[in-house]
């Protein structure tokens, strides 16, 4: 079928341009606008140029209290007014963690099985349940640290 903007007297989409394009459509269709005529109706989008730092560091909302440096004080993100100026301000850690290499992973990872071995023997000897649950605590951060490695 041709689009509607091929009549100019009879579409009320028409801009001034007749369009000779054909569409495929179904068998009771009675009209249809092709995708050019559609995409001439529509504004273009709204292009920003991205991210902005407000200076604030990342994450600063999810903190529980966050003090900037201003001295504007923020719960969960929120500002309280009535805080402003009462409390010092959040210190920042820039510091990046230095990544690994691979032998300083299987060294580390070599040192974890290690104490995952002392900590399942001590498993094993314990009589109190107070004991047997530290060791399975700590046993479970070890293989958290290991699962992290891999």
């Amino acid at each position: 079928m041709i689009c509607m903007n091929s009549k100019p007297e009879t579409s009320k989409y028409y801009r001034g341009k007749e369009c000779d394009n054909w569409t495929v459509v179904g068998h009771d269709a009675t009209g249809v606008l092709c995708w050019k005529c559609t995409s001439a109706m529509v504004p273009p989008p709204d292009i920003t140029s991205g991210y902005k730092s407000q200076g604030f560091p990342r994450g600063w909302q999810f903190r529980k209290e966050f003090v900037h440096e201003d001295g504007t004080v923020y719960h969960k993100g929120v500002e309280q007014p009535k805080l402003k100026g009462t409390l010092d301000a959040t210190p920042i850690d820039n510091t990046k963690k230095k990544k690994l290499s691979k032998k300083e992973k299987e060294e580390l990872k070599d040192q974890l099985l290690q104490q995952m071995v002392f900590v399942r023997g001590e498993l094993s000897k314990a009589k109190w349940k107070k004991d047997i649950r530290s060791n399975q605590v700590q046993l479970r951060r070890i293989e958290r640290k290991i699962k992290k490695l891999k």
